[in-house]
C-alpha cells in the first residue's frame, strides 16, 4: 500500500481482497434435464474446467441426476420453459429458456451457462427476487455467448436478494428494458468474464461491487454504469458496504447517470476506462417541473453547447438563458449517504461525515462528461498514478476535502475548474490544466476548514481564463514546477491567495494581467522576481531568464498574451545579476538584493509581498514527497 493511505483503507483493502476471488462453490453437484416448453438443457458438462480461472475449483458433474424434481431443478410448462430451483447445488444452463426462478430461501447455487439464452416478459430473466440470502455463483464457460434479458414492467435483468459471483471467461448480456441489467442486494463480484449490459435505470448496483480481470461494458444506462449503495439501516461511515473496487478491469461506459457511483469508497488499480455521461439540461423556466433546486442553474447556452458560469454571475442573466442539469452525471462519484426521513418523505437524514474517498492507484482514463468528471462529496480524492485524459462541462477533479495528486499523467482539455478541494496538495505526477474558470482551486463552504494549496513536486501547467492558482487560504511551494498561463484581462490573476503565497523551493513561471498582480510573500525562503509592463508581451513568445553573461536558466513560451511574469528558481540567488529576455528583446536587467525583486509597472498589485498568516497545514497522510527537479526548457 501506498504511505499515504489512512489505516480505515488498509483494513479496507485488505478485508475485501478475498471477495474478488470467485464466488463461494456448492458442496454438492446436482443437475437436471429440461421438459415442459424449454428448450435447453442442463446436462452434464464433457469438461466446463478447461479455460476457467485456476483458483476456481470445479463440482463433480460425475453425480448429476436425470430426474428433474428430485434433484432441485423444475421445468415449469406453464411460463414458456422458466427453470424453477429449490435445492441448493450446481446446474449446467446450455439453449434457450423462458426464465430462472430461485423458488427457496437460503439456497447456494453455482450455475454454469455454456451458451444460454433466457428471456423473459413478465419477471427478471434470472429471478431471485422473492427470497432472500440466496449465494449464488455464475460461471461463463469458455468461448459462450450468453444472454439474459427481459421486458417485463419494473423488472430487472438478473435479481438477486443476496449474493452474486460472476466468473470464467464466456460473455454474458443482460438487458432490462425498464429497470436494472443486475440488481444485487448484497455483494457482486466479477473475475475473468465478459459483460455486457443495457438497463433504463443503473446497470449494475449492489451493495458492494467488486471486479478484477474483467471486461465491463455499459452499452446504455438511465442511471449510473456502476452503483453501490449502503444499506438504509447505516447511520455512519462504514468500509464494509457501499464501496466499488476494480482490480485490471477494461470499463466502457455510456450513461446519462454516473459512470461509477459509491456511497463510500471507490478504489481502482490497473485497467482502462472509457466513460461517456451525457446529463440534459432544462431552462430555468422549467426549474419546478424537475424539482431541481434554483442554485444548480447555472449553465448558458453557447451555440450547440452549454457553458458554466460563477454562481455569483448568475445574476447577470434571465431566467430564460439560465440551464440546469436534470440529474448528477459524474463520471467517478464517491458521495455522502443520505436516506430520506422516514417522518417526512420530502426530507433527508445525512449520517455524520467521514472518509469517503476516491483512490487511484493505476489504469488508464479517457473521461468525457457532462458533469464533474471525479468527485469526492463530503470526502478525498488521491490519485497515486494512472494517465488521465479528462474533457467535462464542469470541474475534473473535485472534492469537498482534500484533493491530492502524488503521481501519473493528468491532462484536462476542457473543464471549468481543473483541480478543486478544500485542500489541494500535489506531491508528484505530470499535470496539464485548461480551465474557462480557476485552474487549481482551494476553497471550501465549511467554516472550519483553512484552505490550502500545497506543492512539493510534480510538473504542473495550468491555462485558466480564471485565476490560474487560487486558493481561499495559502499557497505553498517547495519543488517541482509550476507553469502558469494566467488570464489576460478582468478582475483574476496567475496567483491568488488570501493569507498569501509563500515560495520555498521548485520552479515557478507564472503570467498574467497587470490589473491584479499577486506577487509571493516577503518571508520566502527562495527569491522571486516580479517583472510587468504596460505594453502586451504576445502570445508565443518565448520568455527567458538567464544571468548577466546571458546563459539561459529558465524559458517558457507564453500560450497567450499577458504583461506580468512572476519567476522563482533556486539560480535565482541574493547578489546575483540576471536579465529576462522576450524572444531577443531584453525586457530588463536586475540584481537580487531581497526576496521579492520588483521591476517594471507592477499596477494594482492584490499582495506585494505581504506575510501569510498562520503557517500551513498537513493534510491526507502528510508529509511532502521529492525535491525541486529540475525545470523544463521550453516545455511547450
Amino acid at each position: 500500500m501506498k504511505k499515504f493511505f489512512p489505516v480505515f483503507l488498509l483494513i479496507f483493502l485488505l478485508a475485501c481482497t478475498a471477495g474478488c476471488g470467485g464466488g463461494k462453490v456448492p458442496a454438492g453437484p446436482q443437475g437436471s434435464e429440461t421438459g415442459g416448453g424449454a428448450t435447453g438443457d442442463i446436462e452434464q458438462a464433457d469438461d466446463p474446467s478447461e479455460g476457467l480461472i485456476a483458483d476456481i475449483p470445479l463440482p463433480d458433474y460425475a453425480a448429476l441426476a436425470e430426474n428433474t424434481s428430485q434433484n432441485g431443478a423444475t421445468v415449469l410448462p406453464e411460463t414458456d420453459g422458466t427453470v424453477e430451483l429449490s435445492k441448493s447445488g450446481s446446474y449446467l444452463f446450455r439453449g434457450r429458456y423462458g426464465g430462472i426462478r430461485i423458488a427457496e430461501d437460503g439456497l447456494t447455487l453455482h450455475l454454469f451457462f455454456g451458451g444460454a439464452t433466457i428471456e423473459s416478459t413478465t419477471a427478471p430473466a434470472l429471478d431471485g427476487s422473492e427470497h432472500k440470502k440466496a449465494d449464488v455463483t455464475l460461471t461463463l464457460l469458455p468461448g459462450t455467448e450468453n444472454k439474459v434479458q427481459t421486458a417485463a414492467e419494473d423488472a430487472n435483468a438478473v435479481h438477486i436478494k443476496g449474493s452474486l459471483s460472476v466468473n470464467g471467461t464466456g460473455t454474458l448480456t443482460a438487458a432490462s428494458e425498464h429497470k436494472h441489467a443486475i440488481k444485487v442486494s448484497k455483494e457482486l463480484v466479477i473475475v475473468g468474464a465478459t459483460l455486457k449490459l443495457t438497463a433504463k435505470t443503473h446497470t449494475m448496483s449492489a451493495l458492494s461491487v467488486s471486479a478484477r480481470d474483467c471486461d465491463l461494458q455499459v452499452l446504455a444506462a438511465r442511471k449510473d454504469g456502476i452503483n453501490a449503495e449502503c444499506d438504509d439501516g447505516t447511520t455512519a461511515f462504514t468500509t464494509q458496504e457501499g464501496y466499488v473496487r476494480l482490480e485490471n478491469v477494461n470499463y466502457t461506459c455510456a450513461s446519462e447517470g454516473d459512470g461509477i457511483q459509491a456511497d463510500t469508497v471507490v478504489y481502482i488499480d490497473g485497467g482502462n476506462y472509457n466513460i461517456k455521461t451525457t446529463g440534459t439540461f432544462v431552462p430555468k423556466t422549467q426549474m419546478s417541473e424537475y424539482g431541481i433546486d434554483a442554485d444548480d442553474f447555472k449553465y448558458i447556452k453557447s451555440g450547440s453547447t452549454y457553458q458554466r458560469i460563477a454562481s455569483d454571475e448568475t445574476g447577470r442573466y434571465n431566467t430564460s438563458q439560465l440551464y440546469g442539469l436534470v440529474q448528477g452525471c459524474k463520471a467517478i462519484k464517491v458521495g455522502e449517504i443520505e436516506y430520506p426521513d422516514p417522518d417526512n418523505e420530502n426530507e433527508e437524514i445525512a449520517v455524520s461525515e467521514g472518509d469517503y474517498s476516491i483512490i487511484i492507484e493505476a489504469g488508464t482514463f479517457a473521461i468525457d462528461s457532462t458533469d464533474d468528471a471525479i468527485h469526492a462529496n463530503s470526502g478525498n480524492t488521491v490519485i497515486a498514478g494512472g494517465t488521465f485524459e479528462i474533457s467535462t462541462y464542469d470541474d475534473a477533479l473535485t472534492s469537498d476535502n482534500l484533493t491530492k495528486i502524488a503521481g501519473g499523467t493528468v491532462t484536462v482539455t476542457k473543464s471549468y475548474e481543473g483541480i478543486e478541494g478544500g485542500y489541494v496538495e500535489i506531491t508528484g505526477g505530470k499535470i496539464d490544466i485548461a480551465a474557462s474558470d480557476d485552474g487549481i482551486n482551494a476553497a471550501s463552504d465549511d467554516a472550519s476548514v483553512v484552505e490550502h494549496i500545497i506543492i512539493s513536486d510534480g510538473e504542473i501547467y495550468v491555462n485558466a481564463e480564471g485565476d490560474g492558482v487560487d486558493s481561499n487560504g495559502s499557497i505553498n511551494m517547495t519543488g517541482g514546477t509550476l507553469i502558469v498561463f494566467g488570464p489576460t484581462s478582468g478582475a483574476n490573476s496567475a496567483l491568488d491567495a488570501d493569507r498569501g503565497i509563500v515560495i520555498d523551493g521548485g520552479y515557478l513561471f507564472a503570467v498574467g494581467p497587470l490589473g491584479m498582480v499577486e506577487t509571493p510573500a516577503n518571508n520566502c525562503k527562495q527569491n522571486v522576481l516580479s517583472y510587468a509592463q504596460n505594453q502586451r508581451i504576445s502570445a508565443n513568445t518565448v520568455l527567458s531568464l538567464t544571468d548577466e553573461a546571458g546563459t539561459p536558466i529558465f524559458s517558457v513560451t507564453v500560450e497567450k498574451n499577458c504583461q506580468s511574469v512572476i519567476v522563482s528558481c533556486p539560480e535565482l540567488v541574493t547578489g546575483g545579476s540576471f536579465k529576462l529576455y522576450g524572444g531577443d528583446t531584453q525586457l530588463c536587467a536586475f540584481t537580487v538584493s531581497s526576496v521579492i525583486t520588483s521591476v517594471g509597472s507592477q499596477g494594482n498589485m492584490g499582495n506585494p509581498g505581504g506575510t501569510p498568516p498562520g503557517g500551513f497545514g498537513g493534510g491526507f497522510g502528510g508529509g511532502f514527497g521529492g525535491g525541486m527537479g529540475t525545470p523544463p526548457d521550453r516545455p511547450r
